[in-house]
């Protein structure tokens, strides 16, 4: 979660001039056309997979959310900083777990029936500072050289292929600096590991759902929610629903949660409703200059909110936000309110 406004607004002015970066290393294998972008998919284009029919890895159902916390903050992915090769290792490890789960590609379009789980971007350069004992990121110069970055989405497919509820969550963080890693377990390796744990215990249940359930795993926004806002910009599906948006969920007093958004909306309603459900406490919290990537979706008018730990800022962009600071059982309680809302959208 970034820190002030004032990087919002200068990357909310930036943002609109991101182009697609076209070949990013070998590690990520990611096939990307000069016409990845060019248009919306249609219905019957996000339906048919010619080159994706797949089916379900019962080793891939049968992970947690811990096992995916532990690999995103291994010590070889470099803490994820956007633009890195740390990232690049997140994201291979993210389209993976989507392809083991057989979870249909919707990112970028290889050809006009075909999409890759990769949805590319470039960031802009930033500087790192402190503020109130937190690593942060400013923006730097933007005559500099941008980096190609991408975000992951893969999605369930529903009797009604024209709609999506998007379950979503960051999974780039901070990086290294002066020596040291920061791993981001809760900021965000919890939601990463929260929203596959959704997808899982849907996929069990084998019950096709009526409109698409979406996994969209956000890169770069540490960086000013640089990824979400590039895939509104040039969406690769249409008909968005609801967004159900987590961040940093594993920490603090089991049962207190807090919620992001704009106005009181059906995704707000929906997460509160299986909140009250799962007999905790999760409502509307003022965001005091932070902000998660449900921003930019409110912006567009749609329905959007971010699920949170009350206490999300302890330890947070610190070197001491490890697996060991993550609670699993709050990472639990999230899935299961998650799961909840997601049952009250889409089935």
């Amino acid at each position: 979660m970034p820190t002030r406004r004032g990087f919002l607004k200068c990357l909310s002015a930036v943002g609109a001039t991101l182009l697609p970066w076209y070949g990013w290393s070998e590690i990520f294998k990611i096939k990307i056309p000069q016409c990845a972008q060019a248009s919306i998919p249609t219905s019957s284009t996000i339906r048919q997979g010619v080159n994706f029919v797949l089916q379900t890895d019962n080793k891939y159902l049968n992970r947690t959310a811990t096992d995916d916390i532990l690999a995103l903050t291994s010590s070889e992915l470099q803490g994820r900083r956007a633009g890195t090769v740390g990232e690049e290792k997140a994201a291979a490890y993210l389209m993976d777990q989507m392809k083991g789960l057989g979870l249909e590609p919707l990112g970028d379009l290889v050809d006009k029936n075909n999409h890759d789980y990769s949805n590319a971007f470039t960031v802009y350069p930033v500087v790192e500072e402190f503020y109130h004992g937190r690593l942060t990121f400013r923006p730097g110069n933007p005559d500099d050289l941008r980096t190609p970055s991408a975000n992951i989405i893969g999605g369930l497919i529903g009797t009604n292929p024209t709609e999506s509820v998007i379950l979503s969550a960051h999974y780039d963080h901070l990086g290294i600096f002066q020596g040291n890693l920061y791993p981001g377990a809760n900021d965000n390796a919890s939601g990463v590991g929260c929203i596959l744990d959704v997808m899982r215990r849907l996929l069990k249940e084998g019950i096709k759902p009526k409109c698409n359930v979406v996994l969209a795993f956000w890169s770069a926004e540490e960086m000013g929610f640089v990824g979400s806002y590039s895939f509104i910009e040039k969406p690769t599906f249409a008909g968005i629903q609801a967004v159900l948006n987590v961040d940093t969920v594993g920490n603090g007093p089991l049962g207190e949660f807090a919620l992001w958004a704009n106005s009181d909306n059906k995704a707000v309603q929906a997460i509160q409703s299986a909140a009250k459900e799962n007999k905790v406490s999760a409502s509307l919290a003022p965001n005091n200059g932070y902000n998660s990537d449900q921003v930019y979706f409110n912006m567009d008018n749609i329905p959007a909110v971010t699920l949170m730990a009350r206490n999300w800022l302890n330890k947070n962009h610190t070197p001491d936000d490890v697996p060991d600071f993550v609670n699993p059982q709050k990472v639990s309680l999230a899935s299961d309110i998650l799961y909840s809302a997601v049952q009250k959208l889409v089935f």
